[in-house]
């Protein structure tokens, strides 16, 4: 071989050479910066966890705030105004604190083990209200209840659930968490999205808050009000919340007085807290159920569950 192409064996061999070096150098680069990536969205990730659990903090410090300031709860209070956009540091936090006992609770259904017959006839009303099939409501007691027998046209137990294409049991226990219904039969999407406003799934038993509750949810546990008569209660507590049990009576004259003492009140011991953070690229937003005692009593709240919304 001639020393000519000698040096251009080596010229190109050189080049081959730097190349794959360089090919490395880069790949190795990609990977370090990938890993440092990977390394600030993860303390991000951490942060913004840090700045939600504060934002659950935050609530439930306002809810004890409120317990020892008013014997009520209203729409017009502090609790109730969602906090919108708050900068902290990098990141931005916001959130809204949620009346659960403007809802019916679907637990009541069932009462130291045995139907309750006056909350089963409040959610058909509800559901009737709601355009849904008043059914549901036999379906939900199944599902809650516990025994095997069927409550009514629409029930459901283990015979119906283990005969669907991806079978299951009845629950025959409280409903932990609203989503449930999907499971229960005759609950669609379209179905669950009507109904789900207006219902919540509490560990104990629970009345409405009068001063918080929607006009539909008022209009099912009070059907002897007409639907105006119900708007104007609705109207009336905005300027003048209601102070107790016997002022919605007096202003809910037509309304039975044991349907107001069996199904209604004007405060609230149980909140869904929802917190959202946007930190650098990353979101975190969660949702939580707090229970609050009564003034004195310790611990003033308690997180019942809590959970990532996305």
């Amino acid at each position: 071989m001639s020393r000519t192409a000698q040096r251009g064996v080596a010229v190109v061999t050189a080049i081959l050479v730097v190349a794959v070096a360089a090919s490395a150098a880069t790949w190795m680069l990609a990977q370090q910066s990938a890993t440092l990536n990977q390394t600030a969205l993860s303390a991000s990730r951490a942060q913004a966890d840090l700045f939600a659990q504060a934002g659950l903090d935050w609530a439930r410090g306002i809810l004890a705030e409120d317990a020892r300031a008013s014997a009520v709860d209203t729409l017009e209070e502090a609790w109730a105004r969602p906090l919108a956009g708050l900068p902290v540091e990098r990141a931005v936090v916001g959130g809204a604190i949620v009346d659960a006992q403007s809802r019916f609770n679907l637990n009541n259904v069932v009462v130291n083990g045995r139907r309750s017959e006056a909350d089963v006839l409040l959610l058909a009303h509800l559901l009737r209200t709601l355009g849904l099939d008043e059914s549901l409501a036999a379906a939900v007691l199944d599902w809650v209840d516990g025994d095997g027998d069927l409550a009514g046209q629409g029930g459901a137990e283990d015979a119906y659930y283990l005969s669907l294409a991806r079978p299951h049991r009845a629950a025959n226990r409280p409903i932990a968490q609203v989503e449930e219904l999907y499971l229960v039969r005759g609950f669609d999407a379209a179905a669950f999205a009507k109904l789900r406003p207006f219902v919540t799934a509490l560990p104990a038993r629970t009345q409405v808050n009068a001063n918080s509750a929607p006009a539909q949810l008022l209009e099912a546990i009070l059907p002897e009000l007409s639907r105006d008569e119900v708007a104007e209660l609705v109207r009336g507590r905005g300027a003048k919340p209601f102070k107790d049990r016997a002022d919605l009576k007096a202003r809910a004259a037509r309304a039975p007085a044991a349907s107001v003492d069996a199904h209604l009140d004007v405060k609230s011991a149980h909140f869904l807290v929802q917190v959202g953070v946007t930190q650098d690229d990353v979101q975190v937003a969660v949702e939580a159920l707090v229970a609050r005692a009564e003034p004195g009593r310790s611990p003033a709240t308690t997180l019942l569950w809590r959970r990532p919304l996305y």
